[in-house]
This record gives C-alpha cells, sequence and structure tokens, in this order.
C-alpha cells in the first residue's frame, strides 16, 4: 500500500515534468486558432471603419490587447522551453496550464455573439470656455466674419495678428455662436494646431473631434479619404483650426471644403493665410485705450459687474499708464491685470510701472510688444521658488495639457517644495504654488478628457519663458518637447551648463553610442514618451554628476546602462510603461534616491539594492505583470523607514508597515485577515498610512500582484475584499480554508469593493454580512461584483431592533455617493421592508440616499424594482442611473401597493416642504444621465411624472415593452410643456421609439423639430437636440 502510494505522489509530481511538449503543442494550437481570429477581426474592423461611421466596440480592442499580449507570452514560453534545465520544466508546465486556460476564454470571448462594432454618434459641440471681450472693433470683427461665413463662395476665413492680440478668443466667440445657429447642425469643431504640427497631426486632431478613429491607419493618403468622407457625410460643418504656424495642403489632409463646408484658421502669419488659400481675411487689431481700459480695469476686479470699490484717484493715473503699456493686447492686460489684482499700495504700482518700462525682453518687432509685458509678470513673483515652478512648466510641449499631480509630484523631486513634516504638507504647498501662477494668469486651468485638473502655458508665454532660460543669469534649458524629433539634438547643443533638458513626446529611435553628452551641471533629464527608443549607450549617464531627475517612463528601453550606477546625486528615477524593460541591475549606488517608479514595466524580479536605499521615499510597483515570485526578497521593507509613498505587488504583513513611521499613501496586498486587522488597528492608533487601496484576497495564489496603476498622488482610503465567504456579523472566512475570524474596517472608509465573495449570513444581506459597515460616515462607495448569495443590500425585519445598530443606518445610507452592482445573480431588491411596518419606514427615511450621486447595476437578472416610489424623494443629488442586463427589471420606481410602507407614515413625508416626491410624481433636480440597456421586461420608468430639470442624456436600448417617458410635461397645469433645457441627446432604436405612449403628444412632435440629426444605423438613431 506504501508503495503504492509512494508511486502516486511520484507519478503526479513529474506528471507536469513529462507532459510539456504535449502542453505546448496544445497550447501552440489554441494560439493559432486566436491568431486567425484576430487576423479576421482586425480586417472587418477596418473594413468597416474605413467606409462607414462604425468604431470598433472598446471590449474588442481589449480583446486584442489581450490575444497580442498572450502571442507574445506564448514566444516567450516556447524560448524559455528549449532553454531551460530540467528542474525548470515543472514552472513552466504550471505555466503552460495557465496559459491554456486564458486561450481557451479569450476563443470564447472572441465569439461576440453581439457584433464587434457600433455606431459613432455625434453630439452638439460644448461652448468654450473664453473671455468675452468687448468693445466695438471686437463685435466688427464677429460681425463681419459672421457675415462672411453667410457667403456660399467662401469656404475658408484667416484670423491673423500678432502674437496675444486675441485671434484666439476672437475664434472661440466664432464657435459659441455657431453652436447656437441651426444652420451647421451643430457641426462646430475646434482644434488646436500649435507649432510643431504636421499632416498627420493635423489628421488626428479633426477624427479626434468628429469620432472618426484613425490609429489603425497609418498611409496618409488612406487616413486622408476616411477623413474626407466621415466629414462630407455632415454635409455642413465649420472647421476651425487655431494657432496655425506652417501652410498645408488641405486635400492632404482630407478636408472636403465648399458646398457647406467651411473652415477658419487663426495665425500670426497672413503669409500663412494666403498660401492655405484663405479667400477671406481677417486682421484682429489691437485694443483701443478706452478698450484696453475697460478689459483691465475688468480683470483687475473693478468693473461695473464687480462690488469692489473704485480705484482710488492717485493710483488710477498710473494704472492707466501700466494699462497702456500692454500695447492693447489682450493677452497682456490680462496677465499684467491679474499680477496686480487686489494690490492698492501706491508705492507697489509705481514701482511695477518702472519695472515694466525697463523690461528689455526683446527679440523680433512681434515679441517687441508682448514679451516686455508677460516678463514683467514674471518678475514680479519675486519668489524664486514661484520662479522656478513656472519656468519649469516649459519644460512640457506647447498646448500640453499638465495635469497638476504630476507637477506637484515633479516639484517635489526638484526639491521645489519646503521640506515640511508630511509629503502631504508638501503636496498642499504644491497646489497653492500652482494656484497663485493660475492667479497671476501665467498659467490657465484647464482638464483633460478624463476629467483630471491640469494647467496649461499659453504658447506666448511659453515662449517667453523658454527665452528666460536661455539668459545667462538663468538656470539654462533645452527645450525640444513634442517636437517630433527622430534623433537626439547636435551634440554642439549639450552646452556643459544645461541645468534641464527636455526631450519629452518625441519619436526618438536611438542615442549615438559614439559622442559623449558631457553636462556637468545637469539636474533634470526628461525623456518621457519616446516610444521607439529602446537602448540607451553604456556612455551615455557619465560626465552627469549632478542628474537629480531621470525619466524613461514610456520608453521601449529593454534594459539601463551600467553607467547608471555612476549618478551618485540621482533622486527620482521614473521608469513607468517600460514594458519592454525585463531587468533593472543594482541600485545599491544610488544611495540617496528618494522616488522609485516602476509601474507598469516588464522586470520579472525586483532590483538588487532596494533595501540599501535608506533615503527612499517613494516606491512604485504595481502593475508588474511579468513578476515571477509573489514574495518579496527578504528583508526588502526593513530598511526603508522612510517611505511616504508604497505601492506594492506584494502580499505584505503588518508589522514591515508598522516600522513605515512615515508612511502616508499605501496599494498593496496584505497577506493575511490578521495582518489587515493590525493594519487597521495601527492606523487607529498612529494615524498612517493615510491614504489606502488594501486587498484582502481570500485565495492566496491568486495571482503574482497587483495590476492597478497607482495615480501620481494618491488620495483614496479603499479596501478591496476577494474570495472570501461572508458569514454575517462581520465573520469572514477565505475559500478554500477552514479558519474564520471577525473583519475590522478602517473607520474612515471611503470606498469598499467585494469581490467574488459567497454571502451565507442569517438574511443574505449585505449589511447583516458586514454590520459594521453602518457606523462608517465616510463611506463614499460600495461596489459588489460577482458573488453569490446576496439577496439584498439591506433587509428591514417587522422589529427593525433586530439590526445591530439601528441608530447609525441613517448615517451610512445618507454618505453614501456611488452604488455599483455587478453580476449579482442571487439579487432580487435594493432595500427589502416588510409591508406595514412603520418603524422599518421611519428607520430609512431620514436622509436615506440623499447623497447618493451615481447608480450602476448590470447583470443582476432577479432584481424587478429599482427603489420603491416612496423612498426616490431622498435622491435629489442623484445624477446618473445607468441599469443594464438586468432581464427581470420590470419597474425603475415602483408603484406596486404591496410594497408601499404604511399609509400613515408615507403621508407624513409627502407633506413636508422639502419631499421630492409629490402626488404628481417625483423630482429629481440634478438627473444628467440615464441610460437603461437590454432590459428586456422593463415596462415603466415611473408611472407618474419625473421633473428632472438637468437631464442631458436619456439612453434606451433593448427594451420592447417600455410604454412611455415620463420626462416630458408642464411643471404645473395650465402651464407649457416643458423639455429640459439642458437636454443633448437621446439614443433610442427607431422602432420603440414609434411605439412609446406620449401623455403630451406635441412633446413627441417638439422632440422632432429640434432634431439636428437622424442618422439610422443597424439598430439605433440619434436624436441630438438643439432645444432653446
Amino acid at each position: 500500500m506504501a508503495d503504492m502510494l509512494a508511486n502516486l505522489a511520484k507519478e503526479r509530481l513529474w506528471e507536469p515534468y513529462r507532459g510539456l511538449e504535449k502542453k505546448i503543442v496544445n497550447l501552440k494550437g489554441k494560439m493559432e486558432l486566436l491568431g486567425s481570429r484576430k487576423v479576421d477581426i482586425v480586417a472587418t474592423i477596418e473594413d468597416a471603419e474605413f467606409h462607414s461611421s462604425k468604431k470598433r466596440k472598446t471590449e474588442v480592442q481589449t480583446w486584442l490587447s489581450n490575444v497580442n499580449n498572450n502571442l507574445e507570452e506564448f514566444q516567450s514560453l516556447e524560448k524559455e522551453v528549449q532553454e531551460c534545465g530540467r528542474f525548470d520544466r515543472i514552472k513552466l508546465a504550471n505555466f503552460a496550464d495557465t496559459m491554456i486556460e486564458e486561450a481557451e476564454e479569450l476563443i470564447k470571448q472572441g465569439k461576440f455573439p453581439e457584433g464587434v462594432l457600433h455606431n459613432v454618434y455625434e453630439e452638439k459641440g460644448e461652448p468654450l470656455v473664453t473671455t468675452n471681450l468687448k468693445g466695438q472693433v471686437f463685435r466688427q470683427n464677429l460681425e463681419n466674419i459672421s457675415e462672411i461665413l453667410r457667403n456660399d463662395e467662401v469656404s475658408i476665413i484667416g484670423i491673423y495678428g500678432m502674437g496675444g492680440v486675441g485671434k484666439t478668443t476672437m475664434a472661440m466667440n466664432i464657435h459659441n455662436e455657431l453652436l447656437q445657429e441651426s444652420r451647421f447642425l451643430g457641426h462646430i469643431y475646434w482644434v488646436t494646431v500649435s507649432q510643431d504640427s504636421s499632416i498627420q497631426k493635423l489628421q488626428n486632431g479633426i477624427a479626434e473631434n468628429v469620432g472618426l478613429d484613425l490609429s489603425c491607419v497609418n498611409d496618409e493618403i488612406k487616413r486622408a479619404a476616411k477623413l474626407f468622407q466621415a466629414l462630407k457625410r455632415m454635409n455642413t460643418f465649420v472647421l476651425i483650426l487655431d494657432d496655425v504656424w506652417n501652410n498645408f495642403d488641405v486635400k492632404k489632409v482630407g478636408i472636403p471644403l465648399g458646398n457647406g463646408g467651411k473652415m477658419i484658421i487663426t495665425s500670426r502669419s497672413l503669409e500663412v493665410c494666403r498660401r492655405v488659400g484663405c479667400q477671406k481675411n481677417v486682421k484682429v487689431n489691437p485694443l483701443s485705450k478706452v478698450e484696453a481700459w475697460d478689459l483691465f480695469t475688468e480683470k483687475l476686479g473693478h468693473g461695473n459687474n464687480n462690488e469692489v470699490q473704485v480705484i482710488p484717484i492717485e493710483i488710477e493715473k498710473i494704472a492707466m499708464k501700466v494699462a497702456e503699456r500692454c500695447a492693447g493686447l489682450p493677452l497682456g492686460i490680462i496677465t499684467m491685470a491679474g499680477c496686480m489684482k487686489g494690490v492698492n499700495d501706491i508705492f507697489y504700482w509705481k514701482d511695477a510701472l518702472q519695472e515694466l518700462e525697463e523690461s528689455s525682453m526683446m527679440q523680433d518687432d512681434m515679441k517687441n510688444e508682448v514679451f516686455p509685458i508677460l516678463h514683467c509678470s514674471y518678475t514680479r513673483l519675486r519668489d524664486p521658488r514661484l520662479q522656478k515652478c513656472f519656468l519649469y512648466c516649459c519644460l512640457y510641449p506647447e498646448d500640453f495639457e499638465i495635469p497638476r499631480v504630476e507637477l506637484v509630484n515633479k516639484f517635489i523631486m526638484e526639491g521645489y517644495i519646503n521640506a515640511r513634516n508630511s509629503r502631504q504638507a508638501q503636496i498642499d504647498q504644491g497646489h497653492a504654488i500652482l494656484n497663485k501662477l493660475e492667479n497671476v494668469c501665467l498659467l490657465e486651468s484647464t482638464e483633460d478628457v478624463d476629467e483630471n485638473k491640469c494647467v496649461k502655458m499659453h504658447d506666448l508665454i511659453r515662449e517667453m519663458a523658454i527665452k528666460i532660460t536661455s539668459h545667462p543669469h538663468h538656470d539654462r534649458f533645452m527645450v525640444k518637447a513634442g517636437m517630433q524629433l527622430r534623433k537626439m539634438p547636435e551634440l554642439r547643443e549639450w552646452s556643459e551648463d544645461l541645468d534641464k533638458v527636455s526631450l519629452m513626446h518625441n519619436c526618438i529611435d536611438q542615442i549615438s553610442p559614439c559622442e559623449l553628452y558631457k553636462c556637468l551641471e545637469l539636474t533634470t533629464l526628461l525623456l518621457q514618451e519616446n516610444r521607439l527608443l529602446r537602448e540607451i549607450p553604456y556612455s551615455f549617464f557619465m560626465f552627469k554628476p549632478c542628474l537629480r531627475v531621470l525619466d524613461l517612463s514610456y520608453t521601449n528601453i529593454e534594459k539601463l546602462p551600467d553607467s547608471l550606477s555612476t549618478l551618485e546625486n540621482l533622486n527620482a528615477l521614473l521608469l513607468k510603461g517600460c514594458g519592454e524593460l525585463s531587468f533593472v541591475q543594482s541600485l545599491s549606488n544610488l544611495k540617496v534616491l528618494s522616488e522609485l517608479e516602476l509601474t507598469g514595466t516588464g522586470i520579472k524580479q525586483v532590483p538588487v539594492g532596494i533595501p540599501n536605499l535608506v533615503k527612499l521615499k517613494c516606491l512604485t510597483m504595481s502593475g508588474l505583470k511579468k513578476l515571477r515570485s509573489s514574495e518579496p526578497p527578504i528583508d526588502m521593507f526593513g530598511s526603508l523607514s522612510h517611505l511616504q509613498r508604497l505601492m506594492t505587488p506584494f502580499s505584505i504583513r503588518a508589522m514591515d508597515l508598522e516600522r513605515m513611521k512615515q508612511l502616508e499613501e499605501f496599494g498593496g496586498k496584505m497577506f493575511s485577515l490578521s495582518d489587515f486587522n493590525k493594519f487597521v488597528e495601527n492606523r487607529e492608533c498612529y494615524g498612517q498610512p493615510i491614504f489606502f487601496r488594501v486587498t484582502l484576497n481570500g485565495l492566496t495564489s491568486d495571482s503574482v500582484g497587483d495590476l492597478y496603476e497607482y495615480p501620481v498622488i494618491f488620495s483614496s482610503k479603499e479596501v478591496i475584499l476577494k474570495d472570501y465567504c461572508l458569514k454575517g456579523g462581520n465573520v469572514v472566512q477565505p475559500l478554500r480554508e477552514q479558519s474564520e475570524a471577525v473583519i475590522n474596517f478602517p473607520r474612515d472608509m471611503q470606498r469598499l469593493e467585494v469581490s467574488w465573495c459567497d454571502f451565507i449570513s442569517s438574511d443574505n444581506s449585505f449589511l447583516s454580512a458586514l454590520p459594521s459597515l453602518i457606523n462608517l460616515t465616510d463611506l463614499k462607495l460600495v461596489k459588489i461584483v460577482s458573488s453569490d448569495g446576496i439577496e439584498c443590500i439591506l433587509r428591514l425585519p417587522s422589529n427593525c431592533q433586530e439590526l445591530i445598530v439601528p441608530e447609525g443606518l441613517g448615517s451610512l445610507l445618507k454618505s453614501l455617493e456611488n452604488l455599483e452592482l455587478y453580476n449579482l445573480k442571487d439579487i432580487v431588491n435594493l432595500i427589502d421592508i416588510q409591508p406595514n411596518t412603520e418603524a422599518s419606514f421611519m428607520a430609512l427615511s431620514h436622509g436615506s440616499f440623499s447623497n447618493l450621486k451615481k447608480l450602476r447595476i448590470e447583470h443582476c437578472y432577479q432584481i424587478k424594482v429599482m427603489f420603491p416610489q416612496w423612498l426616490w424623494k431622498n435622491l435629489h443629488n442623484l445624477e446618473h442611473v445607468v441599469v443594464s442586463y438586468c432581464e427581470g427589471i420590470e419597474e425603475i420606481i415602483s408603484e406596486n401597493e404591496e410594497e408601499e410602507v404604511d399609509q400613515e407614515a408615507s403621508s407624513q413625508y409627502l407633506s413636508s416642504p422639502s419631499s421630492l416626491f409629490s402626488s404628481t410624481g417625483v423630482i429629481l433636480p440634478k438627473l444628467r444621465v440615464v441610460h437603461l440597456t437590454e432590459l428586456p421586461a422593463l415596462k415603466s420608468i415611473s408611472k407618474g411624472r419625473m421633473t428632472c430639470v438637468s437631464l442631458e442624456e436619456i439612453g434606451l436600448c433593448g427594451c420592447p415593452k417600455l410604454e412611455r417617458l415620463p420626462f416630458f410635461h408642464p411643471l404645473r397645469d395650465g402651464e407649457p410643456l416643458f423639455i429640459p433645457h439642458a437636454l443633448r441627446s437621446i439614443y433610442v432604436s427607431q422602432e420603440l421609439w414609434e411605439s412609446l405612449e406620449w401623455d403630451y403628444p406635441q412633446a413627441k412632435s417638439m422632440l422632432r423639430q429640434n432634431f439636428i440629426r437622424v442618422s439610422s444605423g443597424q439598430c439605433f438613431f440619434i436624436c441630438i437636440l438643439n432645444y432653446e
């Protein structure tokens, strides 16, 4: 018997060893199948995108990326199999098993039963935020251009004038006025061109605005043809190209002018306007003295629309001379006024005027007028730290939206921020600096496409900043960012006194190994976003003894040169997104390194020497997909006691974090539940770390690391609970284990995600499983994903006293802002309340869900009703409602009498002045977006009226039984029909649109009259509204 068991054990042990080749053959077949499917899908997509307005679905693009990753991993695996030793075969066999499972899943996903494409829908553009310039000349120019636009024989208009004179402001005002007109059907597109533009960049800018994807088309002629067809289908459009520096061929770009298509360009050069082919050119002249003074006082804060006292008479005369020195240029006026805003000291004004008159920053005729003005604003910053931070911004490309968090982090690395007791204090100081630069109009506040707060430099201000850095008395910069360079600048440009070099966002593909870039004073080298760069020669980092900040993020470098170890003063090494970088050599010599960023690299093991980096403050290692071990090196964190930020892919023990007394930001997995509870306990005692994203995984062998990529500055308090059995009363048990324990959550936790868990509590509700959440008043987001056994979020019994902490319930439900439920097959209700239970009703009615902003429910098949009618009265902050793939849902707002609570209690709240529910329906004043997708049983959104004055977008897809839309009705009896003024679009199938019943039939006709465009597709058409 013992021999048999031994043989069985031996067979199982060596099974992977012997079967490796068979698994590779099996895997290779699946890879070939995946490759063939990928080729077919790409061919289908590219053909459709070229000949129609369809675009690939996001899930398809994700699938293609995953397939590419798997194909690359398979090639690497084949190579390792050929070179491996006998003891590596077991590990490779296990990895092959994993890849086989992934390939089978990808093959299954690749069927795409709903298709791989969707229609690209357009919406009317948003008005641009701009200065509303006043004055006769400005108004005459606007009227002149409007008159030219009405001339069918003119298709290209040029607006030209010197820098800072207001060309962009003029064009922005035209853009906004055209949006209000019906003749161009809302097809008004704004594209910022910039100095380093090319045909391809211009094509990309236009395509992005019209919703066309050119990412897979490299041929310039084919790109032009595709863009031409997309614009031609619109019949009428106005394309505004701002800041054109060089002439271009309209046909090569792919712009179909004439027959309804028009183009406006702004440029500093009349010659450029003529060579582009402008048939009419309008010159923008400086403001008159009166107009300049009016603008100056308005921006100073003493205009007619401000409640500020008039400028004292003794200051007014000086201020008028200051305004005159701005030469009628709006940019200079706004900048100078921002600099002097709030100043009532006459000596300060006299000093400013004297400084303005003596400023001699000039180069040519155009800049003679503007640079002295802008330079004066710079010198009046006074604080050298502010000046350095301002100049640092010019290292980014022209017209670049610089994320504030990235910039603040760079200020800290550069040593521009004063040493403080905490990293958060330094971050606060960095934002304060940016606020000051915005307030004096040297930086502009903006947001990127993801709504991240950014700053931006006006191109003329950026030119001025670059010129300052070329002056002998300033730190010397070499700035060639975003200039599409394919090779490094000439050796003669690398002077020994350079302080900072920015070559970011270029196409540099190689660095010459034969040249020594000798820069003995260089402190900053920015090479990020050179995605063609694969190799850095050995000698490159020699003769750069002062280098403090090295940014190689998002390059394709495969290894770092050994000369990196000579950078003994390096403070920050940034390698984020270097996916081809598989190995980083020892960092032991970098004794003063303070920040190490390895997120998204391809490293397979942690660099040697990290424990020696005793001054390290920020260590970020998330998203390491190729890391071979889930265990950190021995005593990796023991000496890193100064860490302020740690993002790690490893499971970490509480005692390791306990040593890090200065830790403020932490992201990673806890080794065990007891470690997590200890982590929570330590935070209660010491308040550290301030921000965290902690994952507690019940399957310890689940994955190598956390693939989440943390932002540059992390400000969340989040817990992710995954693969646990929730038994009720906060008792949890890891799946596949027998041990159980009580889980404790941080009191200030803001976000909770529960994924792949089993609920087996007494009443199968979320809050009975984790009742301690009731006491968390800061909890803003709850996300539950792919968990079994959960039937509702909250179940109130007939006797409300059965709740563990009933008095805290209202606070929890009141603080919640975001509720997301995905793939919960057992959930029936969000709130389950026993009928005719006044106590239960009273427990929930006081402000429950009153701060809820976003509600998303997907793939929850048993839910029939989202909320009972009485509860909607609390949702006055609700902004987004998204319900998708819930086959059983019949009503969004319930009016089922059996589900109503005690009528006496209900009427008490209906009579309340603050109630958002009345006998005529529900009022949701902030609701902006309603998306209802694939709800085959949905009959009613609400049987009464819904008043949603902020409603912007309605999406209805796959709701064949829906009977009516409750949003369109008179606000009061006897008043005209009300349609929300913010409403921009309705997404609905043709068949459903025609079948809807209307309480007020004129609503349907009014909506139809205000369609800007109706385009038929396979399934949908869009109604883009222009309702006033």
